[in-house]
Formats: structure tokens, C-alpha cells, sequence
């Protein structure tokens, strides 16, 4: 399904449903996180406000379900940065800051009304830099004093952020990949990229971008596109079939993992060349480089999902727990 038109639908529904009853179970928000722990952020079901945090002991293979209950409507971001965690809940246009030992210790970044916070890229410890989904600026937020603390324009509404060597890569709803000097706030280059461009991935060892585009129907093929991050050329390509969607592309080292609606594939980074892994339809996940696994969400937007966590190396699942609906954002708060 195309995320840009499920996104918006999940706008409108979530100001028409605004007053409806979560129906997760009860929260436990003054959990505390004593040793290395999974957080998984489910998106929910756009307008019911069921987003749901997880927290999944990798010691103790325990889970603390649905954390803080009411949580907000659509979680579709969640970073740890120092000792605190960061989740956007994108229509409940907000950043909600968690203190993993102690959750009760939360408060909340608000954005202005209408604008929805999508994604989140590190600047610095204390500098944010946050793209807005309907609105045609980043939302610049001060880790320090926990407020928006500049909003810098572009030219048109953006969809993904990615920082990489002082240079903010930017996907916009303008079909354009924006490369904007992190330092300066200048535009370095505006350029058309693809129809419906949806996420960027950093291949550090190979010093490239991989930009994923949906294409339009009947009209371009999604693509999977390598990109110069110092000339902002497309190198190389590859075309994704009219019946294939790819969910996320995730990087593992010198090879990615690509989330499809009906399984999983690896893509080889050095030969760009995509081969069998799984026959699992998987939402969207991340790498482990500790441990060599694989961390994916399954399910959709009907009912409850689950996690596995895979090896990396064969595919074998080695721990499966549930979450809520669509659990598709990851982060581990090692202690």
C-alpha cells in the first residue's frame, strides 16, 4: 500500500476518532529497565491512538508489554540518544522523551497544530534535526532545553531525513532528494529523484546512499537507487517488479536485508545483486552487528503482530514475541 496516501487518510481519520477508546491492554508506566533491553514502537491503526511501546529483556527473555498506555497515534520513529529515548507519534504531533530506567521520567516535545513530526536524524547529542510530514520545514529541536528550537524551509513538504558527514539528505513530497550543509543551512543541491522517493539507508562501507522510491502506478517502477553522497549522481539502479513492495531496505555490513509484503530478501552492497533469504513477510526491522541478528516486526494494520528475531547468517528464528499493531520501529538501550 502506498504509505503517502495511507498517511494521509490516518490524518484525517485521527482528527475524526480523536475521542475513540484505545483497545490495548492496561500500561505499565512506571516500568524500569534494569539491564540490556529491545524497545519496539508499533505504528497502530492510523485514528484509534494505539501506537504501543514494547520492552523485550535480551537477558531474561521477558517482555513488558504496551509500556504507557495511552501512548498516541502512529509511532514512526524511535531513537536512543545518551540516556534517554525518543519516539515520534507522528499524529499526535509529538516527541515523546523516555527515560528507559525509570519510565515514569517522560515528558513531551509538542509541535505546532497540523504539522506531523516524521522521522528523526542526530545531529549532535544535543541537536535534533526532525522532518515534518505536511509541512515545508525541518523542525530543528534543541535536545537540551527540549524545544523546537528553529524551523529551516524547503521548498516543499518532506517525507525522510538522513544526516551523514554534515550533510542532511532529504526525501521530499516533491519527488526530490534535497542535500542541505548541516553547518551553513544552505541547499547544496534540489534534484528529481523518483516517484514517491520513501527512505534513504547508509552504506558507510561503501560511502553511498541507497534511496528507495514506491514509483507511481502504471507510471514508473519503485527502484532501488545508489546515490554519490558528494556528487548526489545516481551510480547504479535497480528496478523493482509492479508486484513487489518493498517495506524498508535495512543495511548488515557489507549486505542489506529488504522487507517485502510476502518475504525477505538480501541484497548483496558490493555486487547490487538481490537473492532469496526468507518466505516471511516482514514490515520493517533492524540489524544487530553484536550478535548477528536479524530484528523484524510482521503483521498489519487488522491486529496485534509479532517480532522475530532471526540469524542473521541463516535465517533461523531464535526468539518470536508479540507486539502491537504494525511493530516496525527498533532500538536496544544497552547496560
Amino acid at each position: 500500500m502506498n504509505k503517502y496516501l495511507v498517511l494521509f487518510i490516518c490524518t484525517v481519520a485521527s482528527a475524526l476518532l480523536s475521542s475513540c477508546e484505545s483497545t490495548t491492554t492496561p500500561g505499565t508506566p512506571n516500568a524500569k529497565f534494569t539491564d540490556s533491553t529491545l524497545f519496539v514502537l508499533s505504528e497502530g491503526d492510523g485514528g484509534k491512538i494505539n501506537a504501543q511501546l514494547d520492552g523485550y529483556s535480551l537477558r531474561k527473555d521477558s517482555l513488558i508489554p504496551n509500556i504507557i498506555n495511552p501512548l498516541g497515534d502512529i509511532g514512526n520513529d524511535i531513537k536512543i540518544i545518551g540516556k534517554r529515548m525518543y519516539l515520534v507519534l507522528e499524529n499526535s504531533s509529538k516527541i515523546l522523551s523516555v527515560n528507559p530506567d525509570s519510565v515514569a521520567d517522560r515528558f513531551a516535545i509538542t509541535f505546532p497544530g497540523g504539522e506531523t513530526p516524521y522521522n528523526m536524524a542526530l545531529l549532535s547529542t544535543g541537536d535534533l534535526w526532525v522532518s515534518e510530514l505536511t509541512a515545508k520545514d525541518i523542525a530543528d529541536v534543541n535536545l537540551t532545553s527540549n524545544t523546537i528550537s528553529a524551523q529551516i524551509p524547503i521548498d516543499t513538504s518532506l517525507a525522510f531525513i538522513s544526516v551523514y558527514n554534515g550533510k542532511a539528505y532529504l526525501l521530499t513530497n516533491a519527488n526530490k532528494l534535497e542535500v542541505v550543509d548541516v553547518a551553513t543551512k544552505n541547499v547544496l543541491s534540489n534534484k528529481y529523484i523518483g516517484d514517491f522517493p520513501a527512505e534513504i539507508a547508509i552504506d558507510t562501507i561503501h560511502n553511498s546512499l541507497i534511496v528507495l522510491t514506491y514509483g507511481s502506478y502504471h507510471v514508473s517502477p519503485g527502484k532501488i537507487l545508489w546515490v554519490n553522497p558528494n556528487t548526489y549522481a545516481v551510480t547504479d539502479s535497480l528496478t523493482i517488479a509492479s508486484t513487489d513492495f518493498i517495506n524498508q531496505v535495512i543495511i548488515a555490513g557489507t549486505k542489506a536485508f529488504l522487507t517485502y509484503g510476502d518475504r525477505l530478501s538480501s541484497l548483496d552492497l558490493t555486487a547490487h545483486k538481490i537473492s532469496a533469504f526468507k518466505t516471511t513477510a516482514y514490515y520493517k526491522g533492524i540489524y544487530d552487528p553484536s550478535t548477528n541478528q536479524l530484528i523484524v516486526g510482521r503483521g498489519d494494520y487488522s491486529s496485534p503482530g509479532n517480532v522475530d528475531i532471526l540469524d542473521g547468517t541463516t535465517g533461523a528464528v531464535k526468539k518470536t514475541f508479540a507486539s502491537g499493531i504494525l511493530p516496525g520501529h527498533f532500538v536496544i538501550y544497552r547496560k
